[in-house]
């Protein structure tokens, strides 16, 4: 039988809960019944055309699987407390019969899903997850994936070859802080964008409402990430570099999290495992790599410069190949994907073309929420076509 899906849902419309959208977005495409605790992401203008919408007739206990977005434990909120809610009144008692799901997304390497009581939950499908740092068992890797809003955003591009001889290097809407691994690129590597492609560091003003009402909904509802015109020079560009994340030593294994948090201390640690990688042969490892952006420039069929994600240990669902699907650097000899690539102009195109595919065939809505019921143990309907439109 098709299972029955519910959604806890944080009710304030600055809570940006993208995880479960993409989710509530593949049910609905596949056909699956989805129900939630709240009003919540409004697709357009039109008063009430919520994505979710409160379904009080319909508990947790008459549904198969119960799912809960990563923001209802650590809704961050800048210059402003952290909100953590509560556990759900009754989620894990005894005898339930729908299946618990966690959403964690969160940044950082160690999160709230350490904690013990998380191992109450079936199932915490964790983005930005490393193969080479310990996660509690009831974890496994996921992503952020792309949503219909975003999709929409980046739909009919023009053809790679019409497009600008350029490369996006522009990260605008992101932390407040600096990830290192774009500072390791950005000195090491974006000399080398910079011998082979004309680099647009254009940042559009994200405090600016747009006029246009869906983008002005949209920028509301997204904290100010939605941007028409970056989305446009996605679609205009041939190229779009993606690092994001940290760096740390291929060492220790179980708990690098204690040099990663903790003032002095911490970095004190930091110093000696860095200096004790100098005699592991193994290259970093990369945290909290996963980016909106990544997914963004894949849609858009743009050549997309990531780390070798492979190399540095990000695992995925399905993974990318380099030299396939992106363009995997590796910092140790930047110039190396430069020397392969720069007299190759049809496989650029190849790799954006097939990449840009690959996107859509694994990360858009109904294959992710596929690949949730499966994980689950329940078959999913036959999913729709998810081929991206003709340039």
């Amino acid at each position: 039988m098709t299972p029955r899906v519910y959604f806890y849902c944080c009710p304030e419309a600055d809570n940006l809960q993208d995880d479960i959208i993409i989710l509530a977005e593949g049910l609905q495409a596949l056909g699956v019944p989805y129900y939630a605790s709240d009003n919540y992401w409004l697709r357009s203008a039109t008063p009430g055309d919520y994505l979710f919408k409160a379904t009080p007739d319909v508990r947790p206990d008459d549904c198969d699987i119960v799912v809960i977005p990563y923001t209802w434990f650590n809704w961050v909120r800048l210059n402003q407390p952290v909100i953590r809610r509560e556990f759900p009144a009754g989620l894990f008692k005894a005898g339930r019969r729908y299946q618990t799901v966690y959403m964690d997304t969160n940044d950082g390497l160690r999160t709230v899903s350490w904690e013990p009581a998380f191992r109450q939950f079936d199932l915490i499908l964790r983005t930005k997850f490393n193969r080479r740092a310990w996660a509690p068992a009831n974890l496994r890797p996921w992503v952020l994936g792309l949503s219909n809003r975003m999709l929409r955003m980046t739909a009919g591009a023009a053809p790679f070859a019409a497009r600008r001889p350029a490369v996006l290097v522009n990260f605008g809407a992101s932390h407040h802080y600096p990830h290192t691994a774009r500072l390791r690129a950005q000195a090491v590597f974006e000399p080398v964008l910079r011998s082979w492609l004309a680099v647009d560091a254009t940042r559009d003003d994200l405090t600016v409402p747009p006029a246009d009402p869906y983008d002005r909904l949209m920028w509301e509802q997204t904290n100010h990430r939605h941007s028409r015109s970056y989305y446009e020079r996605l679609k205009q560009t041939q190229a779009c570099a993606c690092f994001c994340g940290d760096l740390i030593p291929p060492m220790p294994w179980r708990n690098p999290g204690q040099y990663l948090v903790g003032g002095n201390k911490a970095r004190l640690k930091f110093a000696a495992f860095r200096a004790l990688s100098r005699l592991d042969p193994r290259p970093d490892r990369i945290v909290q790599w996963d980016s909106w952006r990544f997914w963004e420039a894949l849609a858009a069929g743009c050549l997309t410069f990531n780390l070798d994600l492979e190399r540095y240990g990000a695992q995925l669902p399905v993974m990318p190949e380099k030299d396939r699907h992106y363009l995997g650097v590796n910092l140790e000899s930047p110039a190396t994907v430069r020397e392969r690539w720069h007299d190759d102009a049809a496989g650029l195109a190849r790799i954006a073309a097939a990449g840009q595919a690959w996107a859509w065939e694994h990360y858009t809505p109904a294959p992710m929420a596929a690949r949730l019921l499966r994980q689950l143990g329940h078959e999913p309907p036959s999913l729709p076509d998810a081929r991206p439109p003709a340039a």
